[in-house]
């Protein structure tokens, strides 16, 4: 049995650590909203990361809930740059083929290929002890792109918002990107599915992923 001494320590130290957050999950459709109350980001074909950061302590989950901090322990001298004593961010985990573009099969065999990793980071949900959740989306990407700005490294970007759906989306065609992905500038981060975030996929992305689409039609049907 833990004596009171440990028993404290054990206790403070598991109130100062920051729970994991269901993630926001946007909901698929075919065409992406306009207006200016949206704003457009590109999607990485990668992994959903959220970090924590917790006094020098650096953990990555999947969008799930798991541990993947021991998988890609070489993101860690990466984390360390990010000047936050605590915080949380939502990203975007990929890994670059060959050609120097994101691709999944890569991100799924790296520690064969020895491929380099990059985090887009899209989202803060806290930061030093305080939740953002309740913040508009537009206060929250700004307090994001403070810290990465404060990040020297080229493997943690944060992810570009544009005004014009159609041209981002046909530049992500022409590239053999994922898609986009658009959002309400004012929402809120409310975890789980929503329609305040909005995913439009490329065609080129579906035709070379065709066995990875069907699995995910069939599974939302």
């Amino acid at each position: 049995m833990l004596n009171a001494k440990c028993l404290a320590i054990y206790t403070t130290a598991m109130l100062k650590r920051i729970p994991f957050i269901r993630p926001m999950a946007p909901t698929l459709t075919k065409t992406p909203p306009t207006g200016p109350e949206w704003s457009h980001e590109v999607k990485f074909d990668g992994w959903r990361a959220q970090i924590h950061l917790d006094d020098g302590e650096a953990t990555i989950f999947s969008k799930g809930g798991s541990d993947l901090t021991k998988r890609f322990r070489a993101l860690r001298p990466v984390l360390d740059q990010i000047p936050a004593r605590r915080a949380i961010l939502d990203c975007e985990l990929v890994a670059c083929g060959p050609d120097g573009m994101p691709c999944f099969k890569t991100l799924m065999a790296y520690r064969k290929t020895d491929a380099p990793l990059c985090l887009w980071a899209f989202d803060l949900l806290a930061l030093d002890g305080v939740r953002l959740l309740p913040l508009p989306l537009y206060e929250r990407r700004a307090r994001l792109a403070d810290l990465i700005t404060a990040t020297v490294s080229e493997h943690i970007q944060c992810s570009g918002a544009f005004d014009d759906p159609m041209k981002l989306l046909a530049t992500c065609e022409r590239m053999g990107l994922e898609g986009i992905v658009s959002k309400k500038r004012d929402a809120p981060y409310r975890p789980g599915p929503t329609r305040a975030w909005l995913k439009t996929k490329t065609v080129s992305w579906r035709e070379a992923n065709r066995d990875r689409w069907e699995q995910f039609v069939v599974g939302c049907s």
